[in-house]
């Protein structure tokens, strides 16, 4: 060993440090304003709920899509009925081509779509029942918007396009 490393080993040593030191007061920081930014921003109240923020933002994001005609809402309902029937006859094996095959699943896929944007587009269906029943009922609003979901769900997969009601008479049972 030169008598020229341990000066250049004491000046890598306080550079490590500092660079230590200097994460440590940013880890700090960043902690600490972590910490301010989570108390600004709570999402719940003195009593664990949720706040309006998120009730806000959801109703936002539900706002997003669009209605359904009349027309629509058959179209979807076949859609799903169809992929229904297609998930039964895979189940049973009740094909005889892989061709067929094929073609059921897509069909399995497009109902399952179809079914998607049905409740999307019904969202808003729920939140104006939950609204109604809000003050009433005594159950927290977004227990009522699950419920609602829940209920708006079941409603999708009774929905029964060939009697001629539109959805959101329907679905209102719930």
């Amino acid at each position: 060993m030169t008598t020229g490393s341990k000066p250049r080993k004491a000046i890598v040593n306080k550079a490590v440090r500092e660079r230590e030191e200097a994460k440590e007061r940013m880890d700090r920081d960043t902690l600490s304003r972590s910490i301010k930014d989570r108390e600004r921003s709570k999402l719940t109240d003195d009593r664990g709920r949720l706040t309006t923020d998120l009730v806000s933002q959801y109703l936002t994001s539900i706002g997003e899509y669009e209605l359904l005609t009349a027309e629509n809402e058959v179209d979807y309902a076949q859609k799903i009925e169809a992929g229904q029937t297609a998930q039964e006859r895979l189940d049973a094996d009740d094909y005889s081509t892989k061709a067929e095959e094929l073609m059921l699943k897509r069909q399995v896929r497009r109902g399952g779509e179809a079914k998607d944007a049905f409740l999307t587009a019904n969202l808003r269906l729920v939140v104006a029942n939950a609204r109604r029943y809000a003050n009433t009922s005594g159950i927290d609003f977004l227990d009522l918007i699950q419920e609602g979901n829940l209920g708006l769900i079941r409603a999708v997969e009774k929905f029964d396009w060939r009697k001629g009601f539109k959805f959101s008479t329907y679905a209102t049972w719930w």
